[in-house]
């Protein structure tokens, strides 16, 4: 269904910036908006519908859809150096085209404007964006390579944290706090589980994160079942019906207990070197957890269905 979605209303506006790109938008650019446009509605969306029982609405579909693609555009914006953070924050504020001619910030500046244009909720979304802006700028710090482990935690889970919420602004219905709390911890526990699946990556290049760093196995664990069993909590306490939370937690464990079967994989690379995790010792290979192998996948299941059965 989303596939057809954004065939119909992304699609267009993607076609339309490969035609006018200036260089600045590549096939990597193009490929992130395509997959956040599907995946978060799919997910994240489906998801929250379940736990309001309402179905979403056109405009709602657009919203999420247009706040979706954007992220990867977004993100990269930090990367690029002659992209000041004032100017960011400008962009967030007042989205507005006559201020730039690159194709990159044309494209992310329609998207986020097309969002704001279906939802009855702008201020919200502009105010959540901040939220997600500030989080960026603090993520910056991992690579300095000085960070204490409370420091790259707090990072760590504000990045993820404040994006659930922005996302669920696409939405209607005001936020109230224990809904709020439990996005934000849903939001950092899918932090912590990138982190995990990209711990090849990110000590390649450099990035410190609650997996690069760790040495003990079973801290990263804890961490984690942490943020499960405080999602479950949270869940509990939000003011939806008990059939509803239920079956959003049956969608949640789905998607968090990926988190399980890499750090799976992480702990049996420490039983190598002595029940030490020392990332400098292993390859690509052996910290890459691929998700689609049949063993991965029933491991998925087996890890969920324990969940639910709590």
């Amino acid at each position: 269904m989303q596939r057809e979605y954004i065939a119909k209303h992304l699609t267009p506006i993607i076609d339309e910036a490969k035609a006018t790109n200036d260089g600045s938008l590549d096939d990597e650019d193009f490929k992130k908006i395509q997959t956040y446009g599907l995946t978060v509605p799919a997910m994240l969306g489906e998801a929250f519908c379940k736990l309001r029982a309402v179905e979403i609405t056109d405009k709602e579909h657009k919203a999420i859809t247009f706040l979706a693609s954007m992220t990867g555009l977004f993100d990269d914006l930090f990367d690029r150096k002659n992209v000041s953070e004032n100017y960011i924050l400008d962009l967030l504020d007042n989205p507005t085209m006559s201020d730039t001619t690159a194709s990159n910030e044309k494209l992310l500046i329609n998207l986020y404007t097309q969002a704001l244009e279906n939802s009855d909720k702008q201020d919200t979304i502009k105010s959540q964006a901040l939220k997600v802006f500030y989080a960026q700028v603090a993520s910056k710090r991992q690579n300095n390579g000085n960070l204490n482990r409370e420091e790259i935690q707090k990072i760590t889970f504000d990045k993820g944290g404040v994006s659930m919420p922005f996302y669920r602004c696409a939405f209607d219905g005001e936020i109230d706090k224990a809904e709020y709390q439990m996005l934000y911890y849903l939001g950092a526990i899918g932090q912590l589980e990138n982190d995990i699946f990209d711990i090849y990556k990110d000590y390649i290049a450099g990035i410190q994160t609650l997996a690069t760093i760790e040495t003990n196995i079973s801290n990263l664990q804890s961490a984690y079942r942490f943020l499960m069993d405080k999602i479950s909590e949270l869940i509990d306490q939000t003011s939806y019906q008990p059939q509803n939370k239920q079956e959003f937690k049956l969608f949640a464990n789905l998607v968090i207990c990926r988190g399980l079967v890499g750090l799976d994989l992480l702990r049996r690379n420490a039983k190598r070197t002595q029940g030490v995790f020392s990332i400098t010792k292993y390859n690509r290979k052996d910290l890459i957890c691929d998700m689609e192998s049949p063993l991965n996948v029933l491991k998925l299941l087996h890890y969920a269905a324990l969940c639910n059965k709590k």
